[in-house]
């Protein structure tokens, strides 16, 4: 069974004594996700393990979508329910926000596995479409919500476009609030074959803007050779900040019934969910850091010159690994301030 994304959806960490990075510890697990496998080591092929540090504890990631499974078993008790622009009708509309969700923190699934996620539903289930209006409330939501957790690092990921036209002047405004208070906005490129200088919101000033890449044999027999390749389909162009996997990829969902199960998903919400978990695992040990600081660490830290046809020269493939992946593998790691 396979899933595709919706395309069409439109501060202080603490007081002064506070450290600047707290030592988190290296974890290694065998996994089933190539997504997960490949954002941990530099080239292929893939060797079905996942390696990070850290685990995204005491961080908040706000999910805007059309609701998530809170009872999925990859996201079961770490789902908050938050804002719900439409309280008139089901808290879920489909299964896109739990799979977005479970790319950023799932158990098995997620780059974070410990990060708590909040609910925070923008999407009107009678027409599966967001509005701006209810992104902006949510925005104010979270912005509340923010202050009354303050010692919790926190992300809002945007998995949706607006507008193929241009900026959306609110748009902008609300990742500009949220940049405001100390929180990085991690946005979906959109699943479109053009600039994504032209897609809304992944063109707001400051935002972290995600597309989608893929594994693809090419060449026959002895030479053929498994390459990283941007996702046909995926937006391209200078605003691109980073890859990550999209294509095919192994995330939670849910049946017919509406009971838990998982399913392959294409699209750069997926990618945009992985880069928010990873975002959520520098945060973790960086608890002052500043959105440009993550996002300074996470371009620093790409693999850079390894997707084939990018059409986004300057974006490099997510990395999670190692810092320096020929040394002997460390038990703990301090990661350094930027």
């Amino acid at each position: 069974m396979s899933g595709r994304d919706a395309p069409g959806l439109v501060a202080s960490a603490g007081a002064s004594l506070a450290p600047t990075t707290i030592t988190t510890a290296w974890s290694e697990a065998r996994t089933v996700s190539f997504a997960l496998d490949r954002i941990d080591q530099r080239s292929l092929p893939l060797d079905r393990t996942y390696r990070h540090f850290g685990s995204g504890r005491d961080v908040t990631v706000y999910v805007f979508d059309g609701g998530i499974m809170a009872s999925h078993p990859e996201l079961e008790g770490r789902v908050r329910r938050g804002f719900n622009a439409f309280p008139n009708e089901d808290q879920l509309c489909n299964a896109h926000g739990t799979a977005v969700a479970g790319a950023v923190a799932g158990t098995t699934l997620g780059v974070a596995p410990a990060v708590e996620i909040v609910d925070v539903k923008m999407v009107e289930c009678r027409r599966m479409r967001g509005s701006i209006e209810a992104i902006v409330r949510g925005v104010s939501w979270v912005l509340e919500d923010r202050a009354q957790h303050p010692h919790h690092r926190a992300i809002a990921n945007w998995s949706f476009i607006a507008d193929t036209t241009g900026n959306i002047a609110a748009l902008d405004t609300a990742a500009q609030r949220l940049l405001d208070a100390g929180i990085p906005v991690v946005v979906s490129a959109g699943n479109l074959e053009m600039d994504a200088c032209r897609v809304s919101p992944g063109n707001a000033p400051g935002v972290i803007t995600v597309g989608s890449s893929r594994l693809r044999t090419i060449g026959d027999g002895a030479h053929a050779m498994l390459v990283d390749q941007r996702t046909p389909g995926t937006a391209f162009g200078p605003c691109i900040g980073i890859f990550a996997p999209g294509d095919s990829v192994l995330l939670p969902s849910m049946d017919f019934r509406r009971l838990p199960t998982e399913q392959l998903w294409t699209g750069t919400s997926m990618a945009a969910g992985y880069v928010s978990g990873a975002a959520a695992l520098y945060l973790e040990a960086h608890p002052l850091a500043t959105p440009d600081a993550v996002w300074r660490d996470l371009k620093r830290s790409a693999s850079t010159g390894i997707v084939v046809d990018p059409r986004s020269p300057a974006a490099g493939m997510l990395y999670v690994g190692p810092v320096d992946a020929g040394a002997s593998t460390p038990t703990v790691a301090s990661h350094t301030q930027p």
